[in-house]
């Protein structure tokens, strides 16, 4: 081998090892969120949903309204598993809508989300189940809705 196919060599090496402990560091984290009660229940300890990787790559909820982008969420785990119909709580709807792109103009996300599920509860689009205790309340899908008209800014002329 010569001295330039052997820097490659040892640079896609270093490269791979950096991947390597990357993917450990995303796995943790992954467990951690999956622990803390963040990720879906259906979740495995540090493997993606499917929907958690749709979400990422495509990035759905970056022009949508934070209503559309939390209705979304709940169909989208509606019916995931039929023998166990998920139901999730305003930490796991938040931490799916934010994988999903959707850019929150406020510091305190968790009180949009859980007020923006607890309307469509009241609006009869979603079922709330209050948890006992410190539990969390959880919601579940029950119909759509005509989604919003949501304007780009980046295609606003001022």
């Amino acid at each position: 081998m010569d001295a330039t196919t052997r820097k490659l060599v040892a640079r896609q090496e270093e490269i791979e090892r950096q991947i390597a402990m990357l993917r450990h560091e995303r796995d943790a984290i992954t467990t951690a969120l999956g622990v803390a009660g963040i990720r879906p229940p259906a979740a495995h300890q540090n493997i993606y949903t499917r929907e958690e990787s749709q979400y990422r790559m495509e990035q759905p909820f970056r022009k949508v309204s934070l209503t559309d982008a939390c209705l979304t969420v709940l169909r989208d785990h509606a019916k995931k598993d039929e023998l166990h119909e998920q139901w999730l709580d305003k930490n796991q709807v938040e931490y799916l809508v934010t994988r999903g792109g959707f850019q929150f103009k406020t510091e305190d996300a968790t009180n949009s989300v859980n007020v923006t599920l607890r309307r469509l509860a009241e609006e009869g689009y979603c079922e709330a189940h209050s948890g006992k205790g410190s539990r969390a309340t959880r919601y579940h899908f029950t119909k759509d809705r005509v989604p919003d008209a949501v304007e780009d800014s980046r295609t606003t002329t001022r």
